[in-house]
């Protein structure tokens, strides 16, 4: 089965993370050797970087370091994750949002510029699923009084047009390393800084939060070798292990996650808080091997575009060779057909992603500040999405692609 979590992590290398962890001679150790890895891989200094249990907590801590008056108004992409307008509302700040450009998967820099008003402070700008939002250059220049955040949670491995690493462009950046994201260490994140002023000023205020304890580190390795042991399952094998194991997991406690409740806004996840070194050094093992996971995600990405080239079902992004995809977005021609695709993706072994499946993703979840009819262009994206896998467990068999290919061309 082509699955979406744990794509740049595979048995053996989390074999060598336990073992790293076990032999270092002191702890932190690969917390810190993990930050000079990932900030290597960005081309920025170390002290760049700060590393979190979470993205969330990463841009949380930031935009608390900025000392905001309580009505500075932030600006969001119509299009984003609840966990980054619930820092918002855990924060006090109101959020207003800007909707994606048409057939895209993004804002565009204009639409930004044209949202910007007297009381905006701060504005987080998406590149969803990989895909740079170009224009942030521009945007800094005109707007001096407005600190700008990259959303980089899927774009680790991708560059703008002009070949600079997303997450290196605007004031700050935070980055996601969760069971599904490009790199995972678990739940993990990071703030990269590129202001000079800004970083002196979060510097002055850091202090260091407290590690996961015992039973939260239990369920995120748990959780992280479930994901490992049915990424090559065959499908059959696959619904026999989610059936058997799934449930008791659950109510044991032992599947980490976003909880339900923070997602409905009813309770505060707790921000701040240090990625266990032991994660951290899995998650080092995966940097080492950077250049080649990235060529792979891009190598499939144009597998996949050749494959469903000319569909009447389906459109595809023109990624460019510059991007790094988190994954593959499929957004349906017509919306009812969505069930029918998935359906069919999982008869020849392709988990379907649902993922990002409202203008506020997921649905369901509390839409801080969000008004129906907001942002239109988000709103119809999320009706029509799907996504395709990428990753170490996501090469297609000739099969499949064959089966993928008919599909594509049917009806």
């Amino acid at each position: 089965m082509k699955v979406h979590a744990c794509g740049a992590l595979g048995l053996v290398g989390l074999l060598r993370g336990l073992v790293a962890y076990a032999l270092a001679p002191s702890r932190s150790i690969w917390r810190e050797r993990f930050r000079s890895g990932f900030a290597a891989s960005l081309g920025v200094p170390t002290d760049h970087v700060w590393i979190y249990g979470a993205g969330r907590s990463a841009l949380h801590q930031f935009v608390a370091s900025l000392g905001l008056e309580p009505q500075a108004e932030v600006l969001l992409p119509g299009y984003t994750c609840v966990v980054v307008p619930n820092v918002f509302a855990h924060l006090g700040l109101p959020v207003r949002y800007v909707d994606i450009a048409p057939g895209s998967f993004n804002c565009d820099c204009q639409t930004v510029a044209q949202a910007i008003s007297a009381q905006t402070r701060v504005v987080v700008l998406p590149h969803n699923f990989g895909l740079a939002m170009e224009g942030i250059a521009q945007l800094r220049e005109r707007f001096p009084a407005v600190v700008f955040i990259e959303d980089a949670a899927h774009a680790w491995g991708s560059c703008d047009a002009s070949g600079r690493p997303l997450g290196t462009l605007a004031h700050a950046s935070f980055f996601s390393f969760e069971y599904a994201k490009c790199l995972t260490t678990a739940l993990g994140g990071a703030l990269v800084v590129n202001d000079p002023s800004l970083r002196q000023r979060f510097a002055n205020r850091w202090q260091p939060g407290a590690e996961p304890g015992t039973r939260a580190l239990a369920s995120r390795l748990a959780t992280l070798l479930y994901h490992l042991s049915v990424a090559r399952a065959p499908a059959g094998v696959r619904r026999m292990l989610d059936g058997l194991l799934r449930a008791p997991a659950r109510a044991l406690g032992l599947v980490a996650g976003t909880a339900t409740a923070e997602l409905q806004g009813q309770t505060r996840p707790v921000y701040g808080d240090e990625m266990h070194d032991l994660f951290a050094a899995i998650g080092a093992v995966q940097l080492r091997a950077a250049e080649q996971l990235q060529a792979q995600r891009r190598a499939q990405t144009r597998d996949y575009a050749e494959v469903l080239r000319g569909s009447r079902r389906c459109s595809v992004p023109q990624a460019p060779a510059s991007a790094c995809l988190l994954r593959f977005p499929v957004v349906m021609a017509d919306p009812a057909d969505r069930g029918q695709a998935a359906a069919a993706l999982q008869a020849i072994g392709i988990e379907p992603g649902w993922w990002f499946d409202d203008v506020v993703h997921p649905k369901g979840s509390v839409r801080y500040g969000y008004l129906a009819g907001d942002c239109p262009h988000g709103e119809a994206l999320a009706q029509r999405m799907l996504n395709l896998p990428l990753g170490r467990h996501a090469d297609l068999s000739p099969a499949q692609r064959l089966a993928l290919r008919e599909w594509a061309q049917a009806g």
